[in-house]
């Protein structure tokens, strides 16, 4: 079944990139799947930030696949729900106080669906699929293994497209309805389209679900080519609204409503190394725009390299360094000064993490980060972040 990989995805997970076959089960000949993953994340600010302290985050995904062609006849047919439970404690926005997150679980929602979809293959000079309901954008737009290892939120959606929308577009906590068609015409290439509610959630209480679809809300389009030759694989996005959004300042003080929000991101990652117990060296490289008289941040760059080791165990281990950074538009920086604030040219990230897998059903992963310019607010210091992820996952 193919479902399985999405779950992966959608999570932020790791078990085939760091630990191969062996951290995923054949799959069931009953045309079921059943998952689960438990992540936690103990996190401690340890100098700067708003404050000082420490949180304990965790988050619990539960999922399940049908194979709809095996247990009712519909040939080509998948069908997948997931929902997740976290604990209520934030953390970046407690202490840290930056824009970028540190964590890629820490959010406002404590428990909701996340996915709920069918989706149904087909032929047309080369595989396609078409996907339809509750979905998770981030599971397959903008996406690079690489980058999965790192904990802090911008080496996931990039913060360009992260930012946007009046409640952020359809990634976790909140996800919303929407439409995917996936063709790849060869080996090589894969081509992307998806139409999304233009407003996930409920935009007026934080954390609540609704599935409502709205003229005046609009929605959010995205399409996406990605390719690869040997070890090196590249990817391009454009994504664009709808609906009018307000622009951050008016030179006359009116209200002035625009209807360009729109960006795009390019990508690549390189593999070097041969690999098969050997080691491995992946480096990654991501930059992206957004509409700066909409957004607070125009442009936003991230890189880094991953280490996968043989060493310790039979799995080895992947360790990480990476480094964002997300610059402040014009319009932002107008509307600040128009409030007597100063703002910072840019919030930048550097992590270094350390990825462990345990076993075939548990990982532990040491982190340290170093935020600059928090929320590109010169009156919050630099924060230093020292933090642990520990990650349980079942499949079957």
């Amino acid at each position: 079944m193919r479902c399985l990989p999405a779950v992966i995805a959608a999570v932020g997970s790791l078990a085939t990139f760091c630990c191969g076959a062996s951290a995923e089960s054949e799959p069931d000949p009953s045309g079921y799947e059943l998952s689960a993953r438990y992540t936690a994340d103990a996190l401690w600010n340890v100098h700067g930030g708003l404050r000082e302290g420490s949180a304990y985050l965790d988050y619990i995904e539960v999922a399940a696949g049908v194979d709809a062609g095996r247990t009712l006849g519909w040939d080509g047919v998948t069908l997948f729900v997931s929902g997740f439970r976290r604990n209520d404690p934030t953390f970046s926005e407690r202490y840290v106080g930056d824009s970028l997150v540190v964590s890629s679980i820490d959010a406002s929602s404590p428990m909701q669906f996340r996915e709920a979809w069918g989706e149904w293959r087909f032929d047309a000079a080369g595989p396609g699929s078409l996907r339809l309901g509750l979905y998770d954008l981030s599971a397959e737009f903008d996406v690079l293994d690489s980058r999965a290892v790192f904990l802090n939120s911008a080496y996931g959606t990039g913060h360009d497209l992260a930012q946007t929308g009046l409640n952020g577009p359809s990634t976790y906590p909140i996800t919303a309805l929407g439409a995917r068609l996936a063709w790849a015409p060869d080996d090589r290439m894969l081509l992307k389209a998806a139409v999304l509610d233009g407003v996930p959630g409920d935009p007026e209480e934080r954390g609540r679900s609704r599935l409502h679809l709205s003229s005046t809300e609009g929605a959010l389009w995205i399409v996406e080519a990605t390719g690869g030759v040997g070890n090196l694989r590249v990817g391009a996005g454009y994504w664009r609204y709808t609906a009018e959004f307000p622009a951050l300042h008016s030179p006359d003080g009116e209200a002035d409503a625009r209807n360009d929000n729109a960006g795009g991101y390019v990508m690549l990652e390189l593999v070097a190394g041969p690999g098969a117990g050997n080691p491995r060296w992946i480096g990654f490289a991501r930059a992206g725009t957004a509409e700066e008289r909409i957004n607070v941040f125009d442009r936003f760059y991230a890189a880094g390299i991953v280490l996968h080791s043989a060493w310790p165990g039979l799995r080895g281990s992947h360790l990480g360094l990476a480094a964002s950074e997300a610059r402040v538009g014009s319009g932002y920086r107008r509307q600040r000064a128009g409030d007597g604030l100063a703002t910072d040219d840019c919030e930048r990230n550097v992590e270094l993490t350390w990825r462990l897998p345990l076993g075939k059903h548990a990982a532990l992963q040491p982190d340290l980060q170093y935020v600059r310019n928090p929320s590109a607010d010169p009156r919050i210091p630099d924060a230093w972040v020292l933090g642990v992820r520990i990650e349980l996952f079942w499949n079957r």
